[in-house]
Order: structure tokens, then C-alpha cells, then sequence
């Protein structure tokens, strides 16, 4: 492998890395406010409909932030993986390099600006999305 790629990958799995060790952060930390003691358990007498109310729209919004943040993980331990089998930072569409300022921004991509822009407006879904409605489904 040229020196120039293996400086690119070096740079890379540093990038996903440093994402993947704040994903499990912010997941430790949502979690560990989860197991913190439910306000309901200690003040339920003195809560109305509305207080309960508010504790389930705020569970609910904490839920989709943790969602998010497992959504991320998954992202970028799917890249590492494929960094490890040398297919990362190439499209799955046209096989051609995806440029590095692309993966800079967004690290875990799949593809090139062109095919990304190419597939939205063909309507096509990710395989993530496609996923997560059959996750839904199961629910």
C-alpha cells in the first residue's frame, strides 16, 4: 500500500475512532441518567396529569436522543469494519475513491457526493433506512 494511503487511512480510523469513542460516551451517560431514580417513584402524590404528562414527553425525547446516538455507533463501527476490508472511503456505487474532505465531514458515508446526489433524487433509501422500517414493523 502506497505511503500516501496509508496516511489517509491512519487519518481516517483516527476520525471514526474519536466518533465512536464519543458515541459510547454520550450512550453511557444517557443510559446512566436512565438509572438514575424516577421522579415518579418519589413525588408521585404530589404530580398531576400534566407533570406526568411532561415526564413522558421528556422520556420519550430522551429515548430518541439515545436512538441517535446508537444510530452513530452502528454508523461508525459499519466503517471500521469496512476500513478493515480496505472498502472504506470508496462509493458502493461507482467504486470510485470518496474524497477526503467528504469523509472529514462525514465519516461514515458510503458514497461520492455524485452518487448520493444521483440516488436522491432517483428516491432511492439508504439500507439504513430500509432497516430501520422494518424495525419499526417488528415493534
Amino acid at each position: 500500500m502506497p505511503r500516501e494511503e496509508q496516511e489517509r487511512k491512519q487519518e481516517l480510523r483516527k476520525i471514526l475512532i474519536e466518533l465512536r469513542d464519543e458515541a459510547l460516551q454520550k450512550i453511557a451517560q444517557e443510559m446512566g441518567t436512565k438509572l438514575d431514580e424516577d421522579p415518579r417513584m418519589s413525588t408521585i402524590s404530589t404530580m398531576d396529569i400534566g407533570d406526568l404528562s411532561q415526564l413522558d414527553l421528556d422520556e420519550d425525547i430522551d429515548y430518541t436522543i439515545l436512538n441517535m446516538y446508537i444510530e452513530r455507533l452502528r454508523n461508525v463501527e459499519d466503517a471500521l469494519d469496512r476500513l478493515e476490508e480496505e472498502t472504506y472511503g470508496y462509493c458502493e456505487e461507482c467504486g470510485r475513491a470518496v474524497k477526503l474532505k467528504r469523509l472529514k465531514v462525514l465519516p461514515f458515508t458510503k458514497y461520492c457526493v455524485q452518487c448520493q446526489e444521483q440516488r436522491e433524487k432517483m428516491g432511492l433509501e439508504s439500507k439504513l433506512k430500509k432497516m430501520r422500517k422494518e424495525e419499526e414493523f417488528e415493534l
